[in-house]
C-alpha cells in the first residue's frame, strides 16, 4: 500500500510543541543568517527550512498563486523541496495535501520529529508585517550586522556569484535594511514576539546567543547547537560564499585585500549613523570616517527610489516564474545557463579602458565610421529601415572586444532611427512613441551583441570542439 505521508503528518500533532505557528529567522543578505540557521537546526527540536522563499512573492497575487501548481513551481524555482529531501526525483507524490507554505513547514518539521519549524530567508526583510498578519503568534528571530561588513561580504561574493554581482546591490541593501528596521519597530509595538541578534555577538558569544534564543523559543538549550562541524548543510546552496560556513568553524572571514572604496564606506557609515539613531540596540554606535553625519535627504531618497524599483523588478520576475508556461521558463533558464557558462573559468585578461582602446583602436574606429556612414544614408530617407545594417558594427565590437563595447554602440544606434524619424514626422517625436521605438531597437541590438559575445568566448577560449 502507498502511504500518503503529507496527509498523515498534517493530521498529526507534535506532542512536545506548545507552538503552533512557524518561526521566522530574518536578516539582510550576507548578515549571518546562514550561520544562525545552521546553529539553530542543530537543535533536535528545531527544523527550519533554508530559503524556500515561499512568501517572497507579490502579496496581491498570492491568492491566485495557491490555486495553481505552486508547489511544483516552487521546486522549479529554487529546488526547495529536493534540497530538503521532500521529493525523490521529479515526483511530488506524497505531497498532495500541501496547500500553503504553512503546510510545507509542518510536513518538514514533523518529518524530523521537531517541536518547532519555520523558515530562514533574507528576502523576508520586506515581508515581516505580511508574515505576522498571516501567522499571528509567530516568533521572529532577527539578525543585524554592520552595513559596511555586509556590503564588503556582498562584494566578495559578487566576484564568483552572479546574484551578488548584479548592479544596484548597494541600493538593495539600503532598502532592505530600512524596511526591516521600520517593520521590526511596528511589530514590536503590536506585541509580536521578536528576538534580536547581532552578528558580532553570534560569532563572539555563540553560546550565550544560542541559550537566549532557546529561552525565547521555550525549548531547552542543547550543546549540539555549538557544533557547527556537525551541522546538516544539505539544504544550503553549494556556492563559493558558503564555503567558509562549510569549514565548520565559527569565526569571521578574513579579507586580505581592500574590497570597498572610501566613498562607499563613508556612505554606509552615514546610513549606519542613521540606523543607530533610530535604534541603538540593534546598531551600536561606532567611530567612523563619516563622523556623526547622516545621509542627506537626496542621498536617502535616491537609494530608496532605486532600491524599490529594483525590488519591484525582482518581484515581477518572481511572479513570471509562477504564471508563465513552465516550458518557457525551462527554455529561458537553459539559455541563461548556456550564456553564463562560457564566462566561467575563462582566462580573459582584465584590461583597462585605455588598454582596450590601444589594443583595438582600428576595430573601434572602423565600427564607429560605419555607424556614422549608416546614419548619413539613413538621413537621406528616414522612412527606410536600416536596422539590420546597424547590427553589423555592434556585432563587430562584441566579437572583437567584448559585449560592453557592443552594448554601448547598440545604445547609440538605437537612438539614430527614432531621432531622424521625429524630424520628418512630429508624431514620432511624442515621448511615449520615441521611448518605445528606441527601447525596442536597443533590446534587439543588445540581443545580437550578447549572442555574438558568447560566440567570441567559445571561439577564443576553447569552448568549441577542438581540431
Amino acid at each position: 500500500k502507498t502511504m500518503n505521508v503529507s496527509e498523515n503528518l498534517l493530521r498529526s500533532e507534535s506532542k512536545d510543541s506548545g507552538l503552533k505557528n512557524p518561526v521566522f529567522v530574518v536578516g539582510v543578505f550576507r548578515a549571518g543568517t546562514s550561520l544562525l540557521y545552521s546553529l539553530l537546526n542543530q537543535h533536535p527540536q528545531i527544523a527550519l527550512m533554508y530559503e524556500c522563499d515561499a512568501w517572497n512573492f507579490p502579496r496581491w497575487l498570492s491568492g491566485l498563486r495557491f490555486k495553481g501548481d505552486w508547489l511544483a513551481r516552487q521546486e522549479f524555482y529554487n529546488s526547495a523541496l529536493s534540497r530538503h529531501r521532500l521529493t525523490y526525483g521529479n515526483s511530488l507524490r506524497g505531497l498532495e495535501e500541501i496547500k500553503t507554505p504553512e503546510d510545507l513547514y509542518t510536513v518538514y518539521g514533523q518529518g524530523k520529529s521537531a517541536a518547532l519549524w519555520g523558515e530562514k530567508s533574507p528576502f523576508y526583510c520586506f515581508r515581516l508585517l505580511q508574515l505576522a498578519a498571516r501567522n499571528p503568534g509567530s516568533p521572529f528571530v532577527l539578525i543585524w550586522r554592520d552595513p559596511v561588513e555586509i556590503y564588503r561580504s556582498v562584494q566578495m561574493a559578487g566576484r564568483t556569484t552572479s546574484f551578488f554581482g548584479r548592479p544596484g546591490m548597494l541600493s538593495r541593501l539600503i532598502v532592505y535594511q530600512e524596511k526591516m528596521l521600520e517593520q521590526a519597530v511596528k511589530l514590536e509595538k503590536t506585541g509580536t514576539r521578536i528576538y534580536h541578534v547581532t552578528y558580532s555577538d553570534l560569532v563572539d558569544k555563540t553560546s550565550e546567543v544560542c541559550e537566549g534564543i532557546c529561552d525565547f523559543l521555550h525549548v531547552p538549550f542543547d550543546s549540539r547547537m555549538l557544533a557547527l562541524s556537525e551541522a546538516d548543510l544539505s539544504a544550503v546552496y553549494y556556492a563559493p560564499q558558503h564555503q567558509h560556513l562549510r569549514r565548520g568553524v565559527i569565526q569571521r572571514r578574513k579579507i586580505a585585500d581592500k574590497v570597498l572604496d572610501s566613498k562607499t564606506t563613508c556612505k554606509l557609515e552615514r546610513f549606519r549613523n542613521r540606523w543607530s539613531r533610530l535604534n541603538r540596540a540593534w546598531f551600536p554606535e561606532k567611530k567612523s570616517a563619516a563622523g556623526t553625519s547622516e545621509p542627506s535627504f537626496f542621498e536617502r531618497n535616491y537609494h530608496r527610489v532605486v532600491g524599490n524599483v529594483l525590488c519591484f523588478w525582482d518581484d515581477t520576475k518572481r511572479a513570471l516564474f509562477e504564471f508563465l508556461p513552465i516550458t518557457w521558463l525551462r527554455t529561458y533558464r537553459q539559455t541563461v545557463r548556456w550564456f553564463y557558462a562560457g564566462r566561467q573559468g575563462t582566462p580573459e585578461p582584465k584590461l583597462s579602458f585605455r588598454e582596450q582602446i590601444a589594443s583595438h583602436w582600428i576595430t573601434i574606429l572602423v565600427s564607429y565610421l560605419l555607424i556614422a556612414g549608416l546614419g548619413m544614408v539613413d538621413l537621406l530617407n528616414p522612412r527606410l529601415n536600416f536596422l539590420p545594417f546597424y547590427m553589423v558594427p555592434c556585432a563587430i565590437l562584441a566579437l572583437m572586444i567584448n559585449w560592453r563595447w557592443g552594448g554601448f554602440a547598440a545604445l547609440i544606434t538605437a537612438f539614430i532611427g527614432p531621432v531622424l524619424l521625429s524630424r520628418i514626422d512630429t508624431a514620432f517625436a511624442h515621448p511615449g512613441i520615441f521611448a518605445w521605438n528606441t527601447s525596442m531597437r536597443f533590446l534587439l541590438l543588445l540581443s545580437i551583441v550578447l549572442l555574438t559575445d558568447r560566440i567570441r568566448l567559445e571561439v577564443a577560449y576553447g569552448k568549441t570542439e577542438k581540431v
